[in-house]
């Protein structure tokens, strides 16, 4: 009789253990594909945007349109405030495959104070539902770009 309760025992506690060592593996396999999912989200909306503390200004240039993930219909009108001494100022705006839709010089009056400014561009049709819009300054000795920002827009043509 002894025998038979043990036995009995240790099979409820073998099921036990394996039920337990079901439940992680579901857990774990449930969140590794929420993680994936996060990833795939994150990637194709481009920039993340929590981790930019300011994605519409610096010391130089400051965007007042677009906002962050705003419509963007050609032409996209791209308004500021920039204070550039020296270079040039470009806009540009690329779909999530980094294509390049349109890219302009904006016209600014060099100043070492703020100065608005207000440009139009033009694009060609995105294959993607999302890009960004990037204005930086172009410095004459390397033409390198500086004091670049990136903003996120929801293409809407």
């Amino acid at each position: 009789m002894a025998k038979s309760k043990i036995r009995k025992f240790s099979k409820k506690i073998h099921l036990d253990r394996i039920l337990l060592v079901a439940l992680v593996a579901v857990s774990f396999f449930g969140f590794l594909l929420w993680y994936i999912d996060q990833a795939q989200i994150e990637e194709t909306s481009g920039i993340d945007i929590t981790k930019v503390a300011r994605p519409l200004e610096n010391k130089v240039i400051k965007i007042e349109s677009p906002k962050v993930n705003a419509a963007a219909t050609s032409p996209l009108t791209i308004e500021g405030q920039a204070a550039i001494t020296g270079g040039a100022l470009m806009a540009r705006l690329k779909d999530m495959k980094g294509l390049i839709l349109g890219e302009s010089n904006i016209s600014v009056k060099s100043s070492k104070k703020m100065v608005p400014f207000s440009l139009d561009l033009k694009y060609k049709k995105s294959s993607t539902a999302k890009g960004t819009v990037e204005i930086f300054r172009v410095a004459d000795k390397d033409n390198s770009e500086t004091y670049k920002l990136s903003i996120p827009v929801v293409f809407k043509n």
